[in-house]
This record gives structure tokens, sequence and C-alpha cells, in this order.
């Protein structure tokens, strides 16, 4: 019979997620995380492989957590307009309570490794994809109540909002200041609204 892991795997996985994303993955050795991990180089290898097996696994863990946040975000609010412009301010939230400056973990990694890296570049690609179909159904639903114009369609309209929650994941990271962000999120609100008739 094995013998039962001595540790939780999940908990060990946060602490490499949170150590690759204060350091980034080029900067993360890998004594730094049986450091951070509080695990012994066998022992990690073992539950994950190696330095790059190991990231991908804490970005998929953040990608996963990441879409259940959008999806309960998108799905629990009163009108579309509102789940959209709660969807928007997920990262201001977030920023408010990161003293470290670490920024988005997806957008570290798009801008460290997905250049270069081509599991890297399609976890994030098929991450942006389920983004946009998410949210091309809220879309439908506003355009349907006249919440958001009809001109464009859903998809390019999420689309829209995909590209700015991005952007603004990046400036916000050392560039941007909170007011910058909310000004930027209420202009792109005002440019998906349906125009008064």
């Amino acid at each position: 019979m094995a013998r039962p892991r001595e540790f939780c795997v999940n908990k060990a996985l946060e602490r490499a997620l949170d150590a690759f994303w204060v350091n980034g993955y080029e900067a993360t050795s890998v004594c730094d995380l049986m450091e951070a991990m509080d695990l012994q180089k066998g022992s990690l290898y073992k539950a994950f492989g190696d330095k790059h097996s190991l990231y991908m696994s804490a970005l998929e863990q953040y990608i996963r957590q990441s879409r259940e946040f959008d999806q309960q975000t998108l799905e629990d609010a009163a009108t579309p307009k509102e789940a959209v412009t709660k969807w928007l301010n997920r990262d201001i939230k977030k920023k408010r309570n990161d003293s470290m400056k670490r920024g988005c973990f997806v957008v570290n990694a798009l801008t460290e490794l997905a250049y270069k890296d081509e599991q890297v570049a399609a976890a994030i690609k098929n991450h942006i994809s389920d983004m946009i179909s998410l949210l091309t159904k809220t879309i439908q639903q506003g355009q349907e109540e006249g919440e958001f114009r009809s001109d464009v369609s859903a998809s390019g309209i999420a689309q829209i909002l995909v590209t700015h929650l991005f952007g603004l994941a990046t400036l916000g990271k050392a560039v941007t200041s909170k007011a910058a962000s909310i000004q930027g999120i209420k202009n792109i609100l005002t440019l998906i609204e349906q125009p008064a008739a």
C-alpha cells in the first residue's frame, strides 16, 4: 500500500502560486518553491513534476478560480448592466488589498511567458475565450432588455470588455490610479450602453 502524502496538495499549490505571483516564473527558484511550500525537493517533484509543470498547475488553478468568480458575478447580479459593472470593478477591489502590487496572475503570465511558451499561451487563450463566452450571454440579455447598444454584436462588445479589463489590470499594477481606473470603467460602460432615443 502506498504511503499517503503528508501534506495538503491544494495548500501547497496555493503557496506555489503565491511565490510565482510575487516573483514571476523566471525569478522563482526551486529552492524558493521548496521554502514557500514547506516541501523537500523529492516531494515537490513527485507531487507536481518539474518547475514548469508546477507553474502550469498554479496558472490553471488561478484560471479555475477566476472562471468561478466570473460566473458567479455575472449570474448573481440583478441586471445585465449591474453584472458587467461588478465584473469590470473586480480588479479594483483586489488592488485595494494588494499591498505588494502583484497585479493579475494571468496578465503577469501573459507579459512574462506567453510570447515564448506555447502551453502558457494556450491556457490564457482558452481562458480569454471562456470569458468572452460568459460575457456574450450577459450582453445578449442586456441587448434584449434595452440596456446595451444593439448596433454592435454581443460577442464584439464582450471582446471589447475583456480587452479593457486586461488593459486596466496591466496599467493598474503600477501606472493608473484607482480614480483613473474607476473613470475608465464609467467610460467603457457609457460606450456600450443603449443610446437614449
